[in-house]
């Protein structure tokens, strides 16, 4: 090197080398609420009704003449739930907006962008691990019941465990955690079946999932490897074949998360049968300013309708 050569970190006012980009590589899906329909809803508490079928009867045989007896008419089902409002906030000075940023031109747009993906996973999470609806009062925010609370019928549970009541509102009781295994999800498959589903999809938590790859039923794995194409090994599958048809394997991050409605519980679902009730859609509202800054709040207002619990299923108390 040359004596008294110019070196970088003598030179001032250099230019920064700054990437003009955010990365954010965090999750942002939620797979329940990604595959329900959307429904209008009018009223804070929402009430349905649901029906089934008696038991067929292969003696059903009248005798020629005879008068008739009337049978006792059952009356169907009565459930509901109630709309929970989920919010955010941001706050941002006029400066803060106004400045030159990297990787973004506006705070508010890029905050509010955020947000949103982060409520629509807080709404995942509540349409599947909430126990109970709860009723809002000027002190208590409203909470909508889950698939947690929802799922009666069709249970695998742990010693002592009790599947909810939706009608009462009762949430289940938990029971000793054990491993999942293929027999727990066939049994309840079956049950699925039995009441009317399809059992269209399975919905896991992803270390449940990595369970169910280890799934051997009666068959063989094998891959057909034709020529000009790599060789690889296949160490899971993404469709669960079974007596009834087929299930589609559906991991779920959200479910990673503690708590017995979640990474401690694997759901059987068809998405025909439940919807996101809607009272407000997702709305953005600068609020009263205070200061030199800029306040807003993001909101919905839903509840999940299952229309009919008993063509879904639970398999309960699982070890994460």
């Amino acid at each position: 090197m040359p004596a008294n050569a110019l070196l970088t970190n003598a030179t001032v006012r250099l230019k920064e080398g700054v990437v003009d980009q955010i990365y954010n590589f965090r999750p942002s899906d939620a797979p329940l609420v990604s595959m329900i329909e959307r429904e209008s809803t009018s009223s804070e508490f929402v009430e349905w009704t649901a029906d089934t079928y008696r038991a067929p009867n292969a003696t059903n045989a009248a005798i020629e003449g005879a008068d008739v007896t009337y049978a006792v008419q059952a009356q169907p089902g009565q459930f509901n739930n109630r709309h929970q409002i989920i919010q955010d906030t941001m706050s941002v000075s006029n400066t803060a907006e106004k400045v030159g940023k990297y990787g973004r031109k506006s705070e508010i747009d890029r905050l509010a962008t955020k947000k949103m993906v982060e409520l629509k996973r807080d709404i995942e999470a509540a349409a599947i691990a909430n126990g109970t609806a709860v009723t809002r009062n000027g002190s208590t925010a409203g909470q909508l019941r889950g698939l947690f609370g929802f799922v009666a019928t069709n249970n695998s549970l742990g010693a002592s465990g009790v599947a909810p009541n939706p009608q009462t509102n009762t949430a289940p009781t938990a029971g000793t955690l054990r491993a999942l295994t293929e027999a727990l999800v066939k049994t309840v498959i079956t049950g699925v079946y039995q009441n009317g589903g399809d059992a269209e999809a399975i919905l896991c938590s992803p270390s449940h999932r990595v369970t169910i790859s280890t799934f051997t039923g009666n068959v063989t794995r094998f891959n057909e490897v034709t020529k000009g194409q790599q060789n690889t090994l296949q160490t899971s599958f993404q469709f669960y074949g079974h007596e009834f048809g087929v299930t589609k394997i559906v991991p779920n991050r959200v479910m990673s998360g503690a708590g017995a409605g979640l990474i401690n519980t694997l759901y059987v679902v068809d998405s025909d049968k439940i919807a996101l009730g809607q009272l407000r859609p997702f709305e953005r509202e600068q609020m009263a300013t205070i200061g030199d800054a800029r306040n807003w709040q993001i909101r919905t207002e839903v509840t999940l309708l299952v229309k009919q619990e008993s063509t879904l299923g639970a398999v309960r108390d699982l070890n994460p």
